[in-house]
């Protein structure tokens, strides 16, 4: 995905109908908290948009943890829509077109985020250090670090 075209990511592609399917939802209520809500929905939604063409543009650990964000906006997304179908008082599958599109977007962005593990290489995940190993033989059982030696417990 580094140094990809924003418009070839499908997560992309799928955070852009996301926008769009809430920008035209016609919310059946005049209350002012329910236009809020449809609203941040619909922010979180292009913030999201927003975060996976920024991540195109990058590579490795910033690519993993711009995406991660992204991912938390979907997040985001979701809950603004829970919200929304709570204060309409729908059920929340009125909504169910759009948490589709929050649950593909969310798939393919773990699977950029899977070939981005692969890439690092086994034991190593983006935007995390990889685990090390001291070496030599594990510390026997109350000697770990951290404990002081030979005091009482």
């Amino acid at each position: 995905m580094p140094g990809t075209d924003h418009t070839e990511i499908e997560a992309w592609n799928t955070a852009i109908r996301l926008a769009a399917s809430i920008g035209r939802l016609k919310v059946p209520s005049n209350l002012r908290a329910s236009q809020e809500a449809q609203d941040r929905a619909f922010q979180a939604a292009g913030e999201a948009a927003a975060r996976i063409a920024e991540a195109g543009a990058r590579e490795g650990q910033a690519q993993a943890a711009i995406l991660r964000e992204a991912r938390g906006s979907l997040a985001a997304c979701r809950s603004w829509l829970h919200v929304l179908a709570a204060l309409v008082n729908e059920p929340e599958s009125v909504f169910a077109a759009e948490l589709d599109l929050i649950d593909q977007a969310g798939k393919q962005i773990n699977a950029y985020l899977r070939a981005a593990e692969r890439a690092a290489g086994p034991g190593a995940a983006p935007g995390r250090p990889a685990p090390s190993r001291p070496a030599g033989p594990p510390p026997a059982p109350g000697r770990g670090p951290g404990r002081l030696q030979g005091g009482p417990r």
